[in-house]
């Protein structure tokens, strides 16, 4: 199962990235000018927000193997029609059946297989099993950058994309073969999953995990933004360096998560905002030109990879099985959230304060309020208390039914 688990999860990134990597060169080539270029992704988004607010609360009440297959074959058939159009139409149509489909996959590989773990030995699986999940997809990131390189010099933008299409289509459709039938929770609706897991995070339990996401994803963003101008004005804008060090933070990111093994799983409401303070000092370095350019995006994608895998493993020791994909899916949407409100944000102070001013006050109130969710977890003594599945079947036992 974990080997599968990680194949899978590497698969779908490879597809990810080779497509990610190309797609805006393909809408270019097709006439779109910048203006409706952003509208065509910033609609493709919101369609993606739509519906990754119920798509755990659809997987926990139909099944997630069930869940996983229709979101491959949904992301997948997006990238196919994508390469294959010529026109806009269809274009806009692939647009949005990508963001949906990948929206509805998040979270149910992860679900499917956490779920899977009995009480035995379960802090040190869990972490053991989202580390593999995100080890993979970070090399996944690699291999499909690779990908590009090395299959871009005799395939076209738009057949890479098919290609990438392709490979997601067959992934979904080998799924229900590879992977256990998962139980639904038939009893309960869509919408009953979502207030439960709605007010759950609301709940004293979960409010150190709330606000680590909202005080930690707006480093991620600042790195994501940053350095590509930052390499173009010290390096110049030459795109072939551009893909070799995405090539290098990737890696850089596969490395930090693979580290986590190193930390203790019994303590991640410790080390998950030491280490998202940790990501934005780097940063801090290169913005005030103490630390070489290079080194510190290196740097800063291993923290990051890190604090993500600690962070994933923390919520999923957290979440409980009868509602974990809907937990999760609440709590991307809310991150989704974080980084369009960073977006608007940092832009303004870009253009106001100028780029290095900009980092450096993002990145404070960052690694401030991820410093602070240290004390506010032993505030909080219930937010360290970590699923139990015999606990939980008995409290889903004494429930009344919906």
């Amino acid at each position: 199962m974990l080997r599968r688990y990680a194949l899978f999860s590497l698969a779908a990134t490879t597809a990810d990235f080779a497509f990610g990597a190309v797609f805006i060169t393909v809408l270019l080539g097709r006439g779109l000018d910048p203006g409706m270029l952003g509208a065509m992704v910033a609609a493709g988004t919101l369609f993606g927000l739509a519906a990754e607010a119920p798509s755990g609360a659809l997987g926990d009440r139909y099944g997630h193997r069930r869940l996983l297959s229709l979101g491959l074959v949904v992301w997948g058939a997006g990238f196919a029609l994508f390469g294959w159009a010529d026109e806009l139409l269809p274009t806009m149509v692939g647009s949005v059946l990508w963001s949906v489909g990948f929206h509805l996959h998040t979270g149910t590989l992860t679900a499917l297989v956490v779920n899977r773990v009995g009480d035995r030995d379960r802090t040190a699986r869990v972490a053991r099993l989202t580390r593999w999940g995100q080890v993979s997809s970070r090399l996944g990131g690699v291999a499909g950058a690779a990908s590009v390189l090395v299959a871009g010099t005799w395939l076209s933008a738009d057949l890479l994309i098919l290609a990438a299409g392709v490979l997601l289509v067959g992934l979904g459709a080998v799924a229900p073969l590879v992977f256990p039938r998962s139980p639904g929770r038939p009893d309960v609706s869509v919408a009953g999953l979502l207030r439960e897991s709605v007010a759950a995070l609301a709940g004293r339990r979960y409010v150190p995990l709330v606000a680590l996401v909202l005080c930690s994803t707006p480093a991620k963003v600042v790195l994501v933004i940053c350095w590509q101008p930052l390499v173009a004005r010290e390096y110049g804008g030459d795109v072939r360096f551009n893909g070799l060090v995405l090539l290098g933070m990737t890696l850089a990111l596969a490395l930090g998560a693979a580290c986590s093994r190193f930390v203790d799983p019994r303590n991640p409401h410790l080390w998950a905002p030491a280490s998202a303070v940790a990501t934005a000092v780097p940063l801090f370095l290169v913005a005030w030109g103490a630390l070489p350019l290079l080194v510190g995006l290196v740097l800063a994608e291993f923290l990051l990879g890190l604090a993500q895998a600690l962070f994933v493993a923390w919520e999923h020791l957290m979440y409980s099985d009868e509602a974990r994909n809907t937990l999760f899916s609440v709590m991307s949407f809310l991150g989704l959230a974080v980084i369009g409100a960073t977006y608007a944000v940092f832009g303004w102070a870009w253009d106001v304060w100028g780029l290095e001013s900009a980092m450096v006050a993002v990145l404070a109130v960052s690694a401030a309020g991820s410093l602070a969710v240290i004390p506010l977890a032993y505030a909080f003594p219930e937010s360290r208390r970590f699923f139990d599945p015999r606990e939980g079947a008995r409290a889903q036992e004494s429930e009344p039914a919906e």
